[in-house]
Protein backbone atom coordinates (compact mmCIF):
# COMPACT_ATOMS: atom_id res chain seq x y z
CA UNK A 1 0.00 0.00 0.00
CA UNK A 2 2.59 2.61 0.67
CA UNK A 3 4.83 1.93 -2.53
CA UNK A 4 1.64 2.69 -4.26
CA UNK A 5 0.82 5.75 -2.48
CA UNK A 6 4.93 6.46 -3.24
CA UNK A 7 4.35 5.75 -7.51
CA UNK A 8 0.76 7.55 -6.81
CA UNK A 9 2.95 11.09 -5.10
CA UNK A 10 5.65 10.89 -7.51
CA UNK A 11 3.49 10.81 -10.76
CA UNK A 12 1.40 13.22 -9.30
CA UNK A 13 4.49 15.70 -8.99
CA UNK A 14 5.86 14.86 -12.46
CA UNK A 15 2.98 15.90 -13.83
CA UNK A 16 2.47 19.63 -11.80
CA UNK A 17 6.10 19.95 -12.54
CA UNK A 18 5.54 19.51 -16.29
CA UNK A 19 2.55 21.61 -16.16
CA UNK A 20 4.25 24.35 -14.24
CA UNK A 21 7.29 24.28 -16.61
CA UNK A 22 5.06 24.88 -19.71
CA UNK A 23 5.05 28.54 -20.22
CA UNK A 24 8.69 28.84 -19.30
CA UNK A 25 9.26 26.68 -21.91
CA UNK A 26 7.31 28.42 -24.71
CA UNK A 27 8.88 31.65 -23.77
CA UNK A 28 11.89 30.36 -24.33
CA UNK A 29 10.99 29.21 -27.85
CA UNK A 30 9.46 32.22 -28.54
CA UNK A 31 12.69 34.24 -28.00
CA UNK A 32 14.56 32.05 -29.70
CA UNK A 33 12.57 32.40 -32.50
CA UNK A 34 13.40 36.46 -31.93
CA UNK A 35 16.86 35.99 -31.33
CA UNK A 36 17.20 34.26 -34.55
CA UNK A 37 15.47 36.64 -36.84
CA UNK A 38 17.48 39.39 -35.30
CA UNK A 39 20.60 37.37 -36.11
CA UNK A 40 19.89 36.76 -39.80
CA UNK A 41 18.70 40.91 -40.25
CA UNK A 42 22.02 41.48 -38.30
CA UNK A 43 23.80 38.75 -40.93
CA UNK A 44 21.97 40.86 -43.61
CA UNK A 45 23.26 44.32 -42.74
CA UNK A 46 26.73 43.50 -42.46
CA UNK A 47 26.96 42.00 -45.79
CA UNK A 48 25.18 45.57 -46.93
CA UNK A 49 27.97 47.19 -45.10
CA UNK A 50 30.92 45.28 -46.70
CA UNK A 51 29.36 45.84 -50.07
CA UNK A 52 29.48 49.53 -49.65
CA UNK A 53 32.82 49.85 -48.16
CA UNK A 54 33.63 47.92 -51.28
CA UNK A 55 31.99 50.54 -53.21
CA UNK A 56 33.36 53.39 -51.30
CA UNK A 57 36.38 52.26 -51.88
CA UNK A 58 36.32 51.78 -55.63
CA UNK A 59 35.17 55.13 -55.97
CA UNK A 60 37.79 56.56 -53.93
CA UNK A 61 40.54 55.36 -55.92
CA UNK A 62 41.61 57.18 -59.50
CA UNK A 63 40.72 54.27 -61.06
CA UNK A 64 37.49 53.53 -59.83
CA UNK A 65 35.95 57.41 -60.33
CA UNK A 66 37.05 56.89 -64.26
CA UNK A 67 35.17 53.61 -64.26
CA UNK A 68 32.17 54.94 -62.64
CA UNK A 69 32.28 58.09 -65.13
CA UNK A 70 33.11 56.43 -68.24
CA UNK A 71 30.08 53.94 -67.46
CA UNK A 72 27.87 57.10 -67.64
CA UNK A 73 29.88 58.08 -71.11
CA UNK A 74 32.72 60.28 -70.22
CA UNK A 75 35.42 60.38 -72.63
CA UNK A 76 38.79 61.73 -72.41
CA UNK A 77 39.09 65.02 -74.79
CA UNK A 78 39.86 63.46 -78.20
CA UNK A 79 39.29 60.20 -77.48
CA UNK A 80 37.08 58.42 -80.11
CA UNK A 81 33.97 56.12 -79.08
CA UNK A 82 35.06 52.15 -79.11
CA UNK A 83 32.11 50.52 -81.34
CA UNK A 84 30.52 48.30 -79.72
CA UNK A 85 28.74 45.33 -81.68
Amino acid sequence: MKLGWLVAVVVLATATGLYLSRKPWQVYREQQAKAEGIKADMSEAEKERVRLMEQKAALTSSIGREEAIRAKGWRKPNESPVDQP
